[in-house]
């Protein structure tokens, strides 16, 4: 593990470059027999909206998210970000009539913060872990689940972001895990954390997604660490294109988050792509993904999620969030 954790570090510190080959994309004519199907969000918890709008809405919006759900004919694992105690109790009124009830919710206890990780799934659980990372806020919740394609490690997290016109912050030492001292800054260090986490459980076999919203785009160090350390970028294998800020295609967050009206605004766009869904092959499983407009037509394909403007959506709703999900489709290919 440490001289995984060495790669990491080295290709952080020198800010390497290197492109991997991606995954395969699944085509309309070899269609899998098994897939799992994802999605990740930052619903937005909605404190820093006007106390009269509840939340910029958040019992409309996450509505909006069970509609869509069960549009995208319920995906096995759902991971959000941003759960308050306020949305939590939403959502667990919400799933029994949500895809015939058959999400289990992963991390269930009572928010502890107003920021934490949630996840819903059809998939059984094999274990939980939570993973405090530096700067004692932010956090990386793990679950390991049996799959139609094999064991797989889930880790979704939130975490903060560095300015990206400034030079890294000197490496941290004593409030940092060993693992990080002398060798990476406090914010970096949350992204070696999350990683590791996925990397420690499930054996060789395992299909490992890290996910979530990670508040820096793929041009940053941190993101090219990753990539260095054998993590897939689904959106990108996938054939989808990079991030517009013009016309806000492929983005996923910045929107305005503290205004409801800027939720019931489909003329609101997105500028930058900050979340993410990570994916390493298992042993036996040489993961591939499904196409963009779900070339195996089982209710999603490997893209954005809930990027389109929704008409007639609860309480005139247009957007779940001030962020856009993530989605993929992934089987084993040859």
């Amino acid at each position: 593990m440490r001289a995984r954790v060495a790669v990491i570090v080295a290709a952080l510190c020198v800010g390497a470059t290197m492109l991997v080959a991606a995954p395969a994309t699944a085509h309309e004519d070899d269609v899998p027999t098994k897939q799992v199907r994802i999605v990740d969000l930052n619903l937005l918890h909605g404190v820093f909206c006007p106390q009269e709008t509840n939340g910029c809405q958040s019992p409309d919006r996450v509505a909006l998210l069970m509609q869509q759900l069960e549009d995208a004919e319920c995906p096995e694992i759902v991971g959000l970000q941003e759960i308050n105690t306020n949305l939590a109790m939403l959502i667990d009124k919400a799933l029994p009539k949500t895809c015939d009830g058959h999400y289990e919710v992963v991390f269930s206890k009572k928010p502890a913060t107003l920021d934490t990780e949630r996840v819903l799934t059809t998939l059984p659980v094999k274990s939980t872990k939570v993973q405090k990372l530096t700067g004692a806020f932010r956090t990386a919740s793990r679950a390991v689940l049996r799959s139609p394609i094999g064991p797989l490690v889930l880790v979704v997290t939130h975490q903060d972001g560095d300015p990206e016109d400034k030079p890294p912050s000197p490496p941290c030492e004593r409030t940092c895990p060993p693992v990080c001292r002398g060798k990476v800054d406090g914010l970096a260090c949350q992204t070696v954390l999350a990683s590791e986490l996925a990397d420690d459980a499930g054996g060789p076999k395992a299909i490992r997604v890290l996910m979530g919203d990670f508040n820096f785009t793929a041009t940053n160090r941190r993101y090219q660490m990753l990539i260095d350390d054998g993590w897939t970028d689904a959106y990108l294998a996938a054939g989808n294109p990079e991030c517009d800020p013009a016309t806000g295609a492929g983005c996923t967050g910045g929107r305005i988050d503290d205004a409801v009206e800027a939720l019931k605004d489909p003329s609101a766009k997105n500028s930058e792509r900050i979340d993410f869904i990570f994916v390493k092959s298992g042993q036996n499983c040489p993961v591939q993904f499904d196409s963009p407009d779900d070339a195996n037509s089982n209710g999603l394909g490997t893209a954005l999620f809930g990027d389109e403007a929704a008409t007639d959506g609860p309480g005139g709703m247009v957007w779940t969030s001030d962020h856009t999900g993530v989605s993929a489709d992934i089987s084993c290919g040859a």
